[in-house]
């Protein structure tokens, strides 16, 4: 009996994927200060200081948890495809062409 070595690669765009397809209200894009706007709402956000993304900035994200303090933090947060919000959830979201 060998060992399996999983490549992880594949099967998380597919889990990241499902994920956006399933909060697509909740993504949000990188604005030019290093804040986010959420796209559903047009609400500024932050991602939360104790998230493993708070430093690294992703173009575009989701996030399920909205905590209000002096700040709008988002906790969970996953990275995403900008592209995939049109084909994963085409009844809100759009291409221009």
């Amino acid at each position: 009996m060998g060992l399996r070595v999983a490549s992880c690669g594949d099967e998380t765009i597919q889990f990241r994927r499902c994920l956006a397809a399933t909060f697509f209200l909740n993504a949000a894009l990188k604005q030019p200060d290093s804040t986010y706007k959420v796209l559903s709402s047009g609400q500024t956000v932050q991602i939360h200081p104790s998230s493993v993304l708070f430093r690294k900035k992703a173009e575009c994200i989701i996030f399920d948890d909205l905590i209000r303090t002096n700040n709008n933090y988002m906790r969970n947060v996953t990275r995403i495809d900008y592209l995939w919000l049109p084909e994963l959830a085409p009844q809100y979201y759009a291409l221009k062409g």
